[in-house]
C-alpha cells in the first residue's frame, strides 16, 4: 500500500483527540477527556465548542476516573453519533448531535446496550473497549480495540432492525514493530472499510501504555476479512480517521492524534493512499 503522510494543521484548544469527521470545510472532533463536540472551521481557523454534558464546570481535561471517554464519531442520516469506549461504568453515555444552529444534542444511557452486547458475544469487561463506529444500511459496526488481556480485537455488528442477533468477528492485525495492534477508528469508503490501529505497551483497556506506532488498513465490508494493513508511523498514536478528498488515483484522509501528553493542542495529519 503506497502512502504519503504529512502534517495538515495544529488546533489549539483540543487535547486527546480521539475521533474526527470532515464535512463542508469543517472538522468535528471528539476528545476522550472532554465533554465537548468541537467544530473547527478550516478556512477561518475558528474553533467552536458544543457542550454535551456539564460536570459542574469541569468539562475539559476531565480526570480519568470521571471522564466519559468519547472515542468515536460517526455521521449517519444527517446526524452525528458519538460513542464512548464502554471500558468503565461511567463510560457508556451515547450522544446524537443534529448539526443545526444551534446544534440539537440528545443523550442516552448506553450501559444496557453495551452490557447486552458483551454478554451475548462473550466479551469480558476488561476486554471491551470501543474505539470506532460506522453505519451502513441501518447496521451499526463497532470496532473493539484488542488491548485487553485477551487481545479481542474485532468488529461488533448490530443490525438496527433486530432482524438478526449481534455478531463479533475477530480481526487479527499485523504487529507494529513487534507489538500487537488494536483498532482505534474506522470509516466506510464505498464497499471498503478503512481503519486505523495502534500499538501500546501493556494489557489494559483502561490505562494508557507507551506509544508504539500506528497502521492503516482495509477490511472487506461484506466479509469483514482483512485485505491490507500497513504501518505508517512508529511515533504517533492516531485515533481518528475521516475522508477529506478522493481523486481517480487516490484517497486523501485526515487523521487526528492523541499523544497522551496532557496538552490542549491537537495535530491533524493528512494521509494520501493510492487506490
Amino acid at each position: 500500500m503506497k502512502f504519503i503522510l504529512d502534517f495538515f494543521v495544529l488546533i489549539t484548544g483540543i487535547g486527546a483527540a480521539s475521533g474526527v469527521h470532515y464535512n463542508d470545510n469543517k472538522l468535528f472532533i471528539v476528545s476522550d477527556n472532554s465533554n465537548y463536540l468541537y467544530e473547527y472551521r478550516i478556512k477561518s481557523k475558528n474553533l467552536n465548542k458544543h457542550l454535551l454534558q456539564d460536570m459542574n464546570g469541569k468539562n475539559e481535561q476531565v480526570d480519568k476516573d470521571q471522564k466519559m471517554d468519547l472515542e468515536a464519531i460517526a455521521y449517519y442520516k444527517g446526524t452525528y453519533h458519538l460513542f464512548p469506549s464502554g471500558s468503565g461504568a461511567n463510560r457508556a453515555t451515547l450522544f446524537t448531535v443534529a448539526p443545526t444552529a444551534p446544534p440539537v444534542i440528545d443523550s442516552k444511557d448506553g450501559s444496557r446496550l453495551y452490557t447486552k452486547v458483551r454478554e451475548l458475544l462473550n466479551i469480558p469487561t476488561e476486554d471491551f473497549n470501543i474505539e470506532g463506529a460506522l453505519f451502513y444500511n441501518d447496521t451499526l459496526l463497532l470496532f473493539n480495540r484488542g488491548n485487553g488481556p485477551h487481545k479481542m480485537n474485532g468488529i461488533i455488528k448490530i443490525p438496527n432492525d433486530n432482524s438478526a442477533a449481534a455478531t463479533f468477528t475477530r480481526v487479527q492485525l499485523p504487529h507494529i514493530n513487534g507489538n500487537p495492534a488494536g483498532f482505534t477508528d474506522a470509516i466506510l469508503v464505498g464497499d471498503k472499510i478503512y481503519f486505523l490501529a495502534s500499538a501500546e505497551s501493556g494489557n489494559s483497556n483502561y490505562l494508557d501504555g507507551e506509544i508504539g506506532g500506528s497502521q492503516v488498513g482495509i477490511i472487506n465490508l461484506a466479509t469483514l476479512a482483512l485485505e491490507k494493513a500497513q504501518t505508517i508511523t512508529l511515533k504517533h498514536k492516531f485515533e481518528g480517521i475521516t475522508l477529506y478528498r478522493s481523486t481517480a488515483k487516490k484517497h486523501i484522509f485526515l487523521l487526528c492524534e492523541d499523544p497522551d501528553n496532557g496538552e490542549t493542542k491537537s495535530a491533524i495529519y493528512r494521509l494520501k493512499i493510492r487506490k
